[in-house]
């Protein structure tokens, strides 16, 4: 069963026996091919320096400029050096690296808070611990640790680890789960990391009664509730990126659970958690990136215990015991990963598209043999939704390895960014993505302004795609905009082909903007190359006859993982009533080809 009706069922339920041993990792478990030599390694570097050191005025930064990163990035590579050093004990057992360990966990139980700054209450007071992402997940780890390495920790270490989870996370979380906003955010996935660390934390560090059952009752509830919000197809409206983050923390709760109940309560007969190992598997792009719209980044690493538990508990298994054999993983994220992987055989994919259809995305391919073989991405969906960009109608264009036409995924974080100034930024607002303008005005920021693809067909040469996109737009001057793509897959890599009409109540100037991932050449008045590193991509305008079509440029982008880059993109500008855009991509390796 995946849900429970009461605290005194999972009393019944849970096995004491299985409470006696590890529950993280056994001994007849582990994993062959461990980088043992790579673990020693690293640990013997981290012992030589210094704990990373959280400053104040790290923290204060975040309030006088917006800045996360200064103490951010000493915050979490302090957990990532403990976790090191836990795997490092376990591995061999060196007294160097345990007494190194335990000053990590003295520092970090000493920590006034474990959250970050930006996601603190503007009041607060820190003799009341309050719970966020980093905070249940610090609980995580030190509960987890607790249950790896048991008593070759010293006990003052352990009684400390101990008396902080209690403080800090079981009883707060006990005495008002509702305080926190997350709580009931089923569509957001804080709601699946915060429950998911706290109700794995309460059973690696055996929380005592009656907070333990408490916690899990609670925990059960919320988590049913937010694998609920995601489509009967599996889709995940945040992206792959957040689809990564709340899972990894979900499915390690639900995997714990498992074993502590001998299977049953298995969280992983979820209807929705059965099929959702899908959604990473359409937004694969060969040979090592994923569709990233919304606050993603497109090279993001699924962790391997996700990946790993899922294909051990769930209906896609085989074929992500194929995806895990062909891209990156975060290897060393979880002590999961210490673990056998799924013996059963890998499966190729069979079908090449798919429509989400509650978040409402199209991703197509030609063939799932041809590594770098075209796909098209496309969404629909609201302005509204959770790390939302203004983005309804946007789409990606991938061949040779390469968004042609992309999606610049996520900028810097910091305090501007998730407030006041998100729509400011060309990574969130529709400057930056591939849309329509109506002079100069593009689509609403709210849940009312949104798309809906009102058709799609696909058959062995072409897909058809058809977005509704006129209540994106608050204008009353917008009488309708539609976008039709075709997906032509018969050619030999390939072609999109892009049209766009639009009515207005007026004249106006119509423009439609197209975001460029490469050189750009142009090689007449209406036609340009996109240069890429194994082929290119040919843009040619057919429509409207009398168009100006200009190069620009989204200058000095500082994005996520902390690169500076630009981008050129393609408008195309008419002026009347009415409009009609129609332009051909062509992949190509050479220009024989285009003739």
């Amino acid at each position: 069963m995946y849900s429970i009706e009461s605290v005194e069922k999972i009393k019944e339920l849970i096995s004491e026996e299985a409470l006696t041993e590890p529950v993280i990792l056994r001994e007849d478990e582990i994993r062959e091919d461990i980088p043992e030599g790579k673990i020693i390694e690293l640990c013997e570097e981290i012992v030589k320096s210094p704990i990373p050191e959280a400053r104040y005025s790290f923290f204060r930064e975040f309030y006088i400029t917006g800045n996360r990163t200064h103490y951010e990035s000493p915050h979490n590579l302090k957990r990532t050096n403990m976790y090191l050093l836990a795997l490092g004990v376990f591995l061999t057992e060196r007294e160097d690296f345990l007494l190194r360990l335990e000053d990590y966990i003295w520092d970090v139980c000493n920590e006034v808070t474990w959250c970050y700054p930006a996601h603190l209450p503007e009041e607060l007071n820190y003799n009341e611990p309050y719970i966020d992402l980093f905070a249940s997940m610090t609980a995580e780890q030190l509960a987890e640790i607790l249950d790896l390495l048991g008593e070759r920790l010293d006990r003052n270490i352990r009684e400390r680890i101990n008396f902080e989870l209690k403080r800090r996370i079981f009883v707060p979380f006990c005495d008002d789960p509702n305080r926190y906003w997350w709580a009931s955010s089923y569509w957001s996935n804080w709601c699946a990391v915060c429950c998911g660390a706290i109700g794995a934390s309460s059973i690696a560090g055996r929380a005592e009664e009656p907070y333990f059952s408490e916690i899990l009752f609670e925990v059960i509830q919320r988590l049913n509730r937010y694998l609920d919000c995601f489509d009967d197809e599996g889709g995940w409206v945040e992206g792959i990126g957040y689809w990564n983050f709340g899972l990894t923390h979900l499915t390690r709760f639900a995997d714990s659970l498992y074993r502590i109940t001998d299977g049953r309560i298995n969280i992983f007969e979820h209807p929705k958690l059965q099929v959702t190992g899908i959604f990473p598997i359409h937004c694969y792009l060969p040979p090592d990136t994923f569709v990233n719209f919304g606050d993603c980044s497109c090279d993001v690493a699924l962790n391997r215990d996700l990946v790993m538990l899922l294909s051990r508990y769930t209906s896609p298994g085989k074929k992500l015991n194929w995806l895990s054999s062909q891209i990156k993983m975060r290897e060393l994220e979880n002590f999961r990963c210490l673990r056998k992987k799924d013996t059963r055989e890998m499966e190729m994919p069979k079908e090449t598209s798919i429509h989400f259809s509650g978040i409402d995305w199209v991703i197509t391919r030609r063939s799932w043999e041809d590594r770098l073989g075209p796909v098209l991405a496309v969404k629909a969906g609201n302005n509204g939704e959770p790390h939302n960009q203004i983005d309804v109608g946007h789409f990606i264009f991938y061949v040779y390895g390469q968004q042609f036409l992309h999606d610049l995924g996520s900028g810097l974080y910091t305090k501007d960014y998730f407030r006041e100034g998100r729509y400011k930024s060309p990574f969130c607002n529709a400057e930056g993505h591939s849309l329509i303008f109506i002079n100069g005005e593009s689509e609403g920021v709210g849940e009312e302004f949104k798309g809906k693809i009102v058709s799609f067909e696909s058959c062995i040469d072409e897909d058809r795609i058809v977005i509704d996109l006129t209540k994106a737009y608050p204008s009353e001057n917008v009488r309708n905009i539609t976008r039709t793509l075709y997906f032509l897959k018969d050619r030999i890599d390939g072609q999109l082909i892009l049209e766009d009409l639009v009515s207005l109540n007026r004249d106006s100037r119509i423009e439609s903007r197209i975001q460029i991932n490469g050189e750009i050449e142009q090689t007449g008045e209406k036609s340009f190359i996109i240069k890429g590193k194994y082929g290119n991509l040919y843009a040619d305008i057919k429509e409207p006859l009398d168009c100006k079509v200009e190069v620009g440029e989204l200058s000095n982008l500082e994005f996520h993982d902390g690169t500076v880059r630009s981008f050129k993109f393609l408008d195309i500008v008419t002026y009347g009533r009415d409009a009609s855009f129609r332009i051909i991509f062509t992949p190509f390796r050479d220009r024989s080809e285009l003739e």
